[in-house]
């Protein structure tokens, strides 16, 4: 029985240790869905949804790259309880109750809350904690409930689906507000363009004095995080997105404040997608930092966090073998410059330009891109992750991008030709603690 026993945790361990060397957490058992970061007593709790009836799950973490997966409780579920299986979705800490809160849908539109004392066990808060529902949308999910300091009130904001219209335009975001999470006033849809899907995971959040509304347009698929900028909660909030955070394959994500320092985190499918062929859920991507530029537009870089230890792996000129790598380089465009392509074999390519960033496979099909805005005349740092099929990209603490690709057999390898690529380097991927 003894040796049993020892058998099993040193396979424990064993097991812990191998995933422990991801640099993309996936939970063990399933793929890793929408996720809902909160960051409490320096640790980030990762609560995510399961494919399938979207259950909630938890994961947390010290350092952003090793998970571990916590198991959620809630109290019995009697008849009549407003309590769906994902009952743990945006989070934040009631201090006048002494307790951490999360909104999420229910029937006909219906926003109603859950409750916990300790992040891990939950339980249905009384029922009048919930925003009514209204009689425009077709379907109302996704809630995120903030606060408005100068209102005095917290809002909620959801994912609406307008009557009378198709999927591909029907999609809005709505707001209510409310001075005690229990009466609520109803704003109707504060974002309407008339043109787009439904704006899934939306959120509303203050960076740099300034209102921004995040979201991930449904285009046959999840979609990109893109973004809206105003001076209220109220609006006005212009049609059209004032900005984008990253590409296609980095799914509904989401930001948590870490302090004061806004963190995203998303997911990269499963497999390779496209719209209408992407698989619901996949790995957690490297966790963005997002920032105010100068121009009243958000940028994304890797955290400080990550670039600490990611600095202290064992860097060399040359890849060596392995699928699973960090590269990085210096980057110095020109006027004249047209395009620099980057070439990470056997996977494909990266290509930069002024205006744009893109990954592509070896058949020069692009799999994820984004606006960029690459300024010539002056270096600009380069950051490559590979782990596998997927690979991230953050260029000059501005843009970032992830792509999952379809795989390829072969030795790892970095070049470009280009003379605007200079100071590379390579580092092959092990735990933070091993590395020297």
């Amino acid at each position: 029985m003894c040796l049993l026993r020892c058998c099993l945790i040193l396979f424990l361990a064993c097991l812990a240790f191998a995933r422990a060397q991801d640099m993309h957490f996936k939970p063990r058992d399933h793929a890793l869905g929408d996720v809902h970061p909160f960051f409490h007593a320096g640790e980030c709790f990762l609560y995510h949804l399961k494919p399938g009836k979207f259950e909630a799950a938890l994961a947390r973490s010290h350092d952003w790259l090793t998970w571990t997966e916590t198991p959620l409780t809630h109290d019995e579920v009697k008849p009549g309880d407003w309590m769906a299986p994902y009952f743990v979705l945006g989070v934040w800490h009631d201090a006048e109750a002494q307790l951490f809160r999360s909104f999420h849908g229910h029937k006909e539109g219906r926003m109603v809350s859950s409750v916990s004392r300790d992040l891990l066990h939950w339980a249905c808060a009384p029922k009048e904690f919930s925003v009514p529902p209204a009689g425009y949308y077709q379907r109302r999910r996704d809630p995120f409930v903030f606060w408005i300091p100068g209102m005095k009130q917290y809002g909620c904001v959801m994912t609406t689906w307008m009557k009378g219209r198709p999927k591909e335009t029907c999609g809005a975001v709505s707001l209510a507000t409310s001075p005690d999470l229990k009466q609520w006033k109803d704003h109707g849809p504060i974002l309407d363009p008339g043109t787009i899907g439904e704006p899934e995971c939306p959120q509303m959040f203050q960076i740099a004095g300034r209102w921004h509304l995040l979201a991930s347009i449904y285009k046959r698929a999840v979609g990109q995080p893109v973004y809206w900028t105003s001076t209220s909660p109220l609006g006005p909030w212009k049609n059209e997105p004032d900005g984008v955070l990253d590409g296609k394959d980095l799914c509904a994500a989401q930001i948590a404040f870490d302090g004061d320092t806004p963190v995203l985190f998303g997911w990269i499918p499963l497999e390779p997608a496209r719209p209408g062929k992407q698989k619901w859920g996949g790995h957690l991507a490297l966790p963005r930092e997002v920032h105010a530029l100068p121009d009243g537009k958000l940028g994304t870089r890797l955290p400080a966090k990550l670039v600490q230890i990611f600095e202290r792996l064992p860097w060399q000129k040359e890849t060596g073998e392995g699928s699973r790598f960090a590269a990085d380089f210096t980057l110095t465009l020109t006027s004249k410059t047209e395009e620099v392509r980057v070439s990470f074999a056997p996977l494909g390519e990266i290509t930069f330009s002024h205006e744009q960033l893109r990954i592509l496979d070896t058949a020069g099909e692009c799999w994820s891109e984004l606006p960029a805005d690459l300024r010539p005349g002056r270096p600009m740092t380069v950051r490559v992750f590979v782990d596998g099929d997927m690979v991230e990209v953050f260029a000059d603490d501005r843009h970032s991008l992830a792509a999952r690709l379809p795989p390829k057999t072969g030795p790892p390898a970095f070049s470009s030709k280009a003379p605007a690529v200079t100071a590379l380097r390579f580092a092959q991927w092990r735990l933070p603690e091993q590395a020297p």
